[in-house]
């Protein structure tokens, strides 16, 4: 149970990071029609890395083990 939970964990992390990179592609009026601003579109591309990652797996297992 807890591989398959470390698993999902994972699975999460992954997709979180490959929404991340793909924020760099998007256009302007992209941008403006998701309410994104341009300061929070460049704090979500430097959380887009290894480190960012992995405080992303780590802050969503300590979460977990907050709601045990």
């Amino acid at each position: 149970m807890l591989i398959v939970s470390l698993f999902v964990h994972i699975q999460h992390c992954a997709e979180r990071y490959k929404t991340r990179k793909a924020l760099a592609q998007l256009t302007a009026q992209q941008m403006l029609d998701i309410g994104m601003t341009k300061d929070r579109q460049q704090s979500e591309l430097q959380q887009a890395s290894v480190k960012g990652f992995t405080r992303d797996l780590i802050d969503r297992i300590k979460k977990s083990r907050a709601l045990l």
